[in-house]
């Protein structure tokens, strides 16, 4: 499972780092790529504020990743991410949804999914209440693919 339930970072930097960590360790992607995630998100952002809680989406581009796969964390303590919208504010986030993708349509379309699945209420309480890591792939899996 590439969910951490309980993610203790103190910064953007090392959120991604231990997600990161995550997907090389599963074979999903190369330490190269997580290099590139960290170089992106200073240049491009990913926090977003939600109805419910703040969520960040770093990802780079499609050097280094070996597997599709997007990698959760869900914080201990909110991270302050930049926002997206506006580099100079930031937005306190609970969730990371850390994705390896290489096909740039299928990025923007599981961004979009991504997007949806924490837009609903209904769908991120569920995932910021979840007491285990395999409940929450299931109700990410179930939202983003329609499968139990």
């Amino acid at each position: 499972e590439l969910v951490i339930p309980n993610l203790e970072a103190s910064g953007p930097q090392e959120a991604i780092e231990e997600l990161g960590a995550l997907l090389v360790r599963e074979g999903f992607a190369s330490g190269g790529y997580v290099d590139g995630v960290l170089a992106r998100e200073q240049s491009y952002p990913t926090g977003i504020e939600f109805p419910l809680c703040g969520v960040a989406m770093p990802h780079g581009e499609p050097e280094g990743v070996l597997g599709a796969a997007i990698a959760i964390g869900r914080c201990a303590e909110p991270v302050a991410f930049k926002r997206m919208e506006d580099f100079s504010q930031e937005v306190d986030v609970s969730i990371i949804a850390m994705l390896a993708v290489s096909d740039p349509a299928g990025h923007l379309d599981v961004l979009g999914k991504l997007i949806g699945v924490f837009s609903d209420e209904e769908t991120c309480q569920s995932v910021l209440t979840a007491r285990e890591s395999r409940e929450i792939a299931a109700i990410l899996d179930k939202a983003i693919n329609g499968r139990c």
